[in-house]
């Protein structure tokens, strides 16, 4: 029978020595390798302990102890099977952690119908809003703003960056409430007589209600005016976007340095009285004026009509 010679190689072998094979009465000679590794002058990790302490690798150093290796001690270890007993050195070393990562409690849980079991969840010191005495105040809102009263049911207000939004939204919807709430009635009173001496058709009909959405005659309204109107609004508000991005650390929401009379108090105290008392007469206003348009229509009469006493 004839003699083959088998070479064998493998990349992660190195070094080889050969070995007979016998089978029946033939030898054969294969070119086999014995696998050594090439581990020399490398630093092997053991996180498990697998090398013994008389191992060759442990007398050469060259398995790398978690004192030697920073990268052992940064690296986190999960568990969820408890593997690791409580005195393995990992434990020891704070290395193992735990599956899901530390829930954080940003937002009191109040409890008032006693549906949760444990009262150790239940936060008695939250601080409840002032608009909603049973809901607590939302945490963007830290009472910091004139008119903040911890009212966001709806959680419209998440960063920030919203909350100067919307303020600033409110600010320029309340002082054209304001400016509207006291136009509605006086072109009510007054725009007949005007229209008489101008010799004009008057825009109110004849139950005295003004031109609305709900009313209709808008038709009537010149069409320069309503020009006019959008563009003295988009240059209020093209002035007001570039102030609030300009970086003045002295601006806040609707804050255009528009004083003629100076008015505004120099005091920060009486600064926060004037700012209160703005929001305030401008969330009435944007309410009243709802009141107006919704009252006009389903009453079909003016609001000076409806309430003679105050005009």
């Amino acid at each position: 029978m004839a003699v083959s010679a088998f070479q064998i190689s493998s990349p992660s072998l190195v070094g080889r020595k050969s070995s007979i094979v016998q089978m029946s009465s033939t030898d054969i000679i294969i070119d086999a390798p014995t696998p050594t590794l090439d581990t020399e002058g490398k630093q092997l990790e053991d996180p498990m302990g697998l090398y013994s302490p008389g191992s060759e690798e442990r007398r050469d150093g060259r398995v790398q102890t978690n004192d030697e290796s920073e990268v052992s001690k940064a690296k986190a270890i999960y568990d969820p099977l408890g593997i690791y007993p409580n005195d393995s050195e990992e434990r020891q070393n704070e290395q193992i952690k735990a599956s899901e990562p530390d829930l954080k409690v940003i937002k009191a849980v109040i409890d008032p119908m006693n549906i949760y079991s444990s009262e150790e969840i239940i936060n008695d010191d939250a601080i409840m809003s002032e608009a909603l005495p049973f809901l607590t105040r939302p945490i963007i809102l830290d009472g910091s703003m004139a008119g903040d009263a911890g009212f966001d049911p709806l959680g419209f207000a998440k960063t920030n960056e919203d909350l100067m939004n919307y303020r600033e939204a409110e600010i320029k919807h309340g002082r054209l409430a304001m400016l509207a709430a006291a136009g509605w009635p006086l072109s009510e009173l007054f725009d007949k007589k005007i229209a008489l001496a101008l010799h004009m058709s008057p825009l109110v009909d004849g139950a005295d209600r003004v031109p609305s959405v709900l009313n209709g005659g808008l038709e009537k309204v010149n069409p320069f005016f309503w020009m006019a109107c959008l563009v003295g609004a988009a240059a209020i508000d093209v002035y007001g976007i570039a102030k609030s991005k300009s970086g003045d650390e002295s601006y806040f929401p609707g804050n255009l340095g528009f004083d003629p009379l100076g008015m505004y108090p120099k005091t920060e105290e009486g600064q926060q009285r004037m700012q209160l008392a703005e929001i305030k007469n401008g969330r009435l206003a944007m309410i009243s004026i709802l009141g107006f348009a919704i009252q006009e229509c389903v009453l079909k009469s003016g609001v000076i009509d409806q309430s003679p006493s105050f005009f």
